[in-house]
Parts: C-alpha cells; structure tokens; sequence
C-alpha cells in the first residue's frame, strides 16, 4: 500500500517514474445546459427561423446551419421561450459557439 507522498510516484524495475496531476482532474463535473443551444460543428447560419421571445417546443427549428456542405436543422433541445438569439444570417461561427438561448 502508498502511502499519501507516493501517490504521484510509479517504481518500475526500481526506476521511480513521478507523475503529475492537472488541476482540471480535480474539476467536479457539471452537466451542461441544456437551455444553451451551441454549434456542434463550424459552419454558416443560412437561415434563423426565430425570434427572441418566441415559444418553442422541443424539436422545433430554431435555425439551419450550413457545415461542410450540409444544411442542420438546429432544433430546441426543450420547450420554452427563445430568450437570445446570438447569431444573424450569413454569420460564421465556431465549435461551441452560442447560438441561442432558451429560457
């Protein structure tokens, strides 16, 4: 059994191999929102088809996104009201990027 001050270290063969530990292994895991409907993948809004304080249902369109040559439908994950719209028309926009938020 280690005891605590060997935890970082691994003796193969008797050859000490000292390890680190990130700070971001510590993190607790948080779900994420589900009321933030974020880009999945680098593209191009083509069309928004709603408007802040629109009720949507899940699975409506909130707006099409051009990636790698395709058209997404980008749907609500959830009912509830549009409460931003953080992209127009013609807007380039990255992996994870805002694109609407419901509340």
């Amino acid at each position: 059994m280690q005891n605590e001050n060997e935890l970082g270290k691994l003796n193969i063969d008797e050859t000490i191999y000292e390890t680190e530990v990130p700070d971001s292994f510590n993190r607790r895991w948080t779900p994420p929102d589900i009321r933030l409907v974020n880009a999945f993948i680098p593209g191009t809004v083509v069309e928004v088809k709603t408007t802040a304080g629109t009720v949507v249902k899940a699975g409506d369109v909130l707006l099409i996104l051009d990636a790698m040559k395709m058209y997404n439908e980008i749907t609500a994950p959830v009912s509830g009201t549009v409460d931003v719209v953080a992209v127009s028309a013609g807007e380039r926009v990255e992996k994870n990027q805002l694109l609407v938020r419901l509340k």
